[in-house]
C-alpha cells in the first residue's frame, strides 16, 4: 500500500509555534559552555534577525531517565558521560521561516558547525516539530513574579529556581491512534503538574527533517561552493514535508525546578494510580516501543516563544 506522504503533511493541523531542534553528540568538555559560546554567538543573531523567529533553548544533556529497565542509566551522568547530546531548539512561525534562515544565513551556520568539529562524534541532525500542546509558563525572578502577582498580572508566569531541568521523552507510536495518544498524554501531564516541583510541560510532533539544518546538502551544490563561495547557495536534498514521520513521532518536555524534583516526580506517571490508568492504556500501550527518556538542562535561552504559547 502506497502512502501519499505530502497529503499526511499537508493535512497537519495549523500550529502557533514550529519547532526545529539541531543536535549534535559531542564530547563531554568541561570548556564545552565556552565553547559552546564562542562558536555559536554570530549564528544566533543571525537568527534574531530572520522573520518568524520566536524564541531558543540551548539544552545540554545531564543523563537518561532508567526507565524500561534500563537501570544502567541514572539523571545525573554528567561526570560519567563521554559524550552528550546537545539541542539547539528554535521557535518560528512556520517551518518555511526556519527554511529561509539556512537558505539566507548557510555560510554562518557551516562556518559555525567547522569550529565545533573536532569535539563532534554525530550530527547535526535537525528534525522539525509542530507543537501540540503547551503548558509552559515563562521564568522570571522571585522579585518579579512578586511584583507580576500584587499587579495581578503572575498568570503565565512562574519563579526561576535556577536549577530547572527538562526530561525529555521519544515516542514512536501506532499508526492511527495518534489522536488517542496526544489526549492521553496531555491528561497525564496535566495531573503530574500536582506534583511538587513540575514548572510545565509541551508536546511536540515530529512533521519531517531539515536537510540543511542537517548539514546535508546536495553534491552539485557543494561543489560549487567550493569553487566559488561568493554566489553560490547549498541547497537541500529533499523538502521538509519528505522527512514526514510514519508511525509517528513525538517528543514530549517536561519541565522541574531541579534535578532532584525531577527524580522524585516523573516516576509518578507510573506509579501513581490516577496517571498511571490513563497513561498505561492511552500512552504506552500505544508506542511500538518503549519511549527513551534522557535529561538535560538550559546552557542559554530565550524565551519569547513562551509569551507566545501562551497567548495562544
Amino acid at each position: 500500500m502506497s502512502i501519499d506522504v505530502k497529503a499526511l503533511f499537508d493535512a497537519e493541523p495549523a500550529s502557533p509555534l514550529y519547532v526545529a531542534i539541531n543536535r549534535v553528540l559531542v564530547q563531554n568538555d568541561p570548556n564545552l559552555m565556552s565553547m559552546m559560546k564562542q562558536a555559536s554567538s554570530k549564528m544566533c543573531l543571525t537568527t534574531a534577525l530572520t522573520p518568524g523567529f520566536k524564541g531558543f533553548d540551548l539544552m545540554k544533556q545531564r543523563g537518561s531517565c532508567p526507565m524500561g529497565m534500563r537501570w544502567g542509566a541514572a539523571t545525573d551522568m554528567g561526570e560519567g558521560l563521554s559524550h552528550i547530546w546537545i539541542d539547539q531548539i528554535t521557535y518560528w512561525d512556520s517551518w518555511e521561516a526556519h527554511e529561509a534562515f539556512h537558505e539566507t544565513f548557510e555560510d554562518v551556520v557551516v562556518d559555525t558547525c567547522a569550529k565545533c568539529g573536532n569535539v563532534l562524534l554525530d550530527g547535526p541532525e535537525e528534525p522539525v516539530f509542530r507543537v501540540v500542546h503547551s503548558d509552559l509558563p515563562k521564568l522570571i525572578s522571585q522579585n518579579q513574579w512578586l511584583q507580576r502577582n500584587a499587579q495581578g498580572k503572575a498568570d503565565g508566569y512562574s519563579i526561576d529556581s535556577g536549577e530547572t531541568v527538562t526530561v525529555m521523552a521519544d515516542h514512536i507510536i501506532k499508526p492511527g491512534a495518534e489522536a488517542e495518544f496526544e489526549e492521553g498524554e496531555i491528561q497525564t501531564l496535566t495531573g503530574l503538574k500536582e506534583t511538587a516541583g513540575m514548572v510545565g510541560f509541551q508536546i511536540l510532533k515530529r512533521i519531517g527533517i531539515s536537510t540543511l539544518g542537517s548539514g546535508h546538502a546536495t553534491t552539485e551544490s557543494m561543489m560549487e561552493d567550493l569553487k566559488d563561495s561568493s554566489g553560490s547557495k547549498l541547497k537541500r536534498t529533499a523538502e521538509v514535508w519528505e522527512g514526514y514521520t510514519i508511525p509517528a513521532q513525538y517528543l514530549v518536555m517536561v519541565e522541574w525546578e531541579s534535578m532532584e524534583a525531577a527524580q522524585r516526580g516523573m516516576p509518578h506517571v507510573n506509579v501513581k494510580p490516577q496517571l498511571l490508568f490513563t497513561h498505561g492504556p492511552k500512552v504506552l500501550d500505544n508506542c511500538v516501543r518503549m519511549p527513551s527518556v534522557r535529561i538535560s538542562d538550559s546552557m542559554f535561552r530565550e524565551q519569547t516563544y513562551r509569551e507566545v504559547l501562551n497567548q495562544s
